[in-house]
């Protein structure tokens, strides 16, 4: 999908060019497919005069460019143990996807002999995930310093526990994680966005009880 953004500032104008799916392509080397608005309209609403039933549950998000986000992941606030750091949360930008990985633990022995390995299976370790996305300042062709801070802030948080809503990892029984790595690629050919790659890992919550030891 290709947008042309048109802004004006101080008597001149700002053409923004931006094809996220050919960006997702050349920084992380995959395609994506973005339906803009209308199209999702004509697919998913092709009925009139429907009853509207009142409900608490939030609009559908719409990104800057007008495309439909049908997942968010909003990371919620809590105060850092150990240094009492108040951390206020973080959306991540609707401009983002998510990739999860579930590893086994698994143990292989070699038998003399035999072709092949014995495998033992242990469980399951925790989800592998990776957010991969682009910060995009659509007000001016400056660099995004503060938003950039900002992820750089979420990122170096001193925790190993934070928790996370989204449609998509809470279906998956993903309601905590850890922050592993940033990355940021360079963009080339854009002074107003810059790509991210967040990995992170699930977590299950534990409390460490002097008398009966480690309780899920």
């Amino acid at each position: 999908m290709k947008i042309n953004a048109y802004r004006q500032k101080k008597g001149t104008t700002l053409q923004f060019n931006l094809n996220i799916t050919e960006l997702f392509k050349s920084h992380f080397g995959f395609q994506v497919g973005i339906a803009t608005r209308v199209i999702a309209d004509q697919i998913l609403n092709p009925f009139q005069d429907i009853e509207v039933i009142e409900s608490n549950a939030p609009a559908n998000a719409v990104s800057r460019m007008g495309t439909p986000v049908w997942d968010y992941v909003s990371i919620k606030p809590k105060i850092i143990e150990g240094t009492g750091e108040s951390f206020g949360g973080f959306d991540f930008p609707l401009e983002c996807v998510t990739e999860v990985i579930l590893p086994k633990k698994i143990v292989e022995t070699e038998i003399i002999g035999r072709d092949g390995d014995v495998e033992e299976l242990m469980g399951v370790k925790d989800w592998m995930i990776t957010f991969r996305g682009f910060i995009i300042n659509y007000d001016t062709q400056d660099y995004p310093e503060d938003a950039l801070k900002e992820l750089k802030d979420f990122a170096a948080l001193k925790t190993t526990l934070l928790d996370v809503e989204s449609t998509f990892l809470n279906l998956l029984d993903i309601y905590h994680l850890s922050i592993h790595k940033l990355i940021l690629p360079a963009a080339a050919g854009y002074s107003h966005v810059q790509p991210f790659e967040l990995e992170a890992k699930s977590k299950i919550p534990f409390t460490v009880n002097a008398s009966n030891g480690i309780l899920l």
